[in-house]
């Protein structure tokens, strides 16, 4: 595939201060159309039906996508698409996962207010990380809808959660297991989900959320802090809503072996597979640098957008 990034593509000083400072960025254009069907095509025959009822929201949703895939090596090769992370994060960030999400129209709702728990919960706290989303089929969203809404972070940022509200919530859950309490599968879904979908909160984040449209080859980025939820495909010509995320982190990241160790509660506790352990794989050693990662040992370079 020759061209990925479209040559056209261009940021600007305005853009570059709103991601700054909202949290995130609507990438006009950034993709080329071949990319975004071979992106499409492939999504569409790996992702899975959900492997538990926290992932329940999606048709088919799937982690850890397109390892060692050679278009999404030929991107992070990319120049053009090295300027554009430089230039908006201003730090040397690391591709680490890539995820698939499919919403069926008038059934599937996603996720409720969430913020990236799942993704970046093996790396300290205070570390940057972002996420650029490229829905693969035309987003309206005065019409059919089916895209995301998500709250710039001037006006609520989702840092508490990482800091203060998570580790409460893994603190208590943990305290309660290790005494022999019961807690119903249901209950854990609703701490994990409560904090930021109360209804006083919902109509906060309703008030400020911003919900796009996108044309093929748009895509979003926004850093882990910006509070987001999925936006239910209503009826309309599209049947189904697939999309593709990639995680990156800030390159002197550091690993949270205790928040990592935290999101294995559903697993250990429930028995069910959860939707990756990269979290686990990736280190083993708390405070140790995840770029330097064994998992990483194979294509490094690649991943490394210097």
């Amino acid at each position: 595939m020759k061209d990925i990034v479209r040559e056209s593509f261009s940021l600007d000083q305005r853009q570059i201060d709103q991601f700054q400072r909202q949290g995130f960025l609507l990438l006009k254009e950034i993709f080329s159309k071949d990319f975004i069907k071979y992106i499409h095509t492939k999504i569409d025959s790996d992702i899975q039906t959900p492997s538990d009822k926290y992932q329940a929201g999606f048709n088919r949703i799937k982690f850890d996508l397109f390892n060692g895939d050679p278009s999404i090596s030929l991107l992070m090769k990319s120049q053009a698409f090295r300027s554009v992370m430089k230039t908006l994060t201003d730090r040397t960030m690391i591709y680490t996962q890539g995820l698939g999400f499919e919403l069926k129209k008038n059934e599937n709702k996603g996720f409720p207010w969430h913020i990236g728990t799942q993704s970046f919960g093996y790396q300290q706290a205070s570390d940057f990380g972002c996420t650029i989303w490229t829905p693969l089929v035309p987003i309206d969203s005065p019409g059919q809808r089916g895209g995301m809404a998500y709250v710039p972070k001037d006006a609520v940022s989702g840092d508490f959660m990482y800091t203060h509200v998570d580790p409460a919530i893994f603190g208590s859950l943990r305290t309660r297991i290790d005494s022999g309490e019961k807690i119903p599968l249901e209950e854990y879904i609703h701490l994990r989900d409560g904090p930021l979908n109360d209804p006083a909160m919902s109509k906060i984040l309703d008030c400020f959320a911003v919900e796009d449209s996108f044309e093929i080859g748009d895509a979003l980025i926004f850093d882990k802090h910006v509070i987001h939820r999925s936006v239910m495909l209503d009826e309309g010509p599209t049947e189904m809503r697939s999309a593709f995320a990639m995680r990156f982190i800030c390159a002197d990241s550091r690993y949270d072996q205790k928040r990592a160790n935290d999101l294995e509660i559903p697993r250990e506790y429930f028995d069910y597979a959860g939707p990756t352990s990269f979290h686990l794989e990736v280190c083993d050693k708390n405070g140790e640098l995840i770029a330097d990662s064994v998992f990483f040992r194979s294509d490094r370079e690649t991943r490394t957008l210097a």
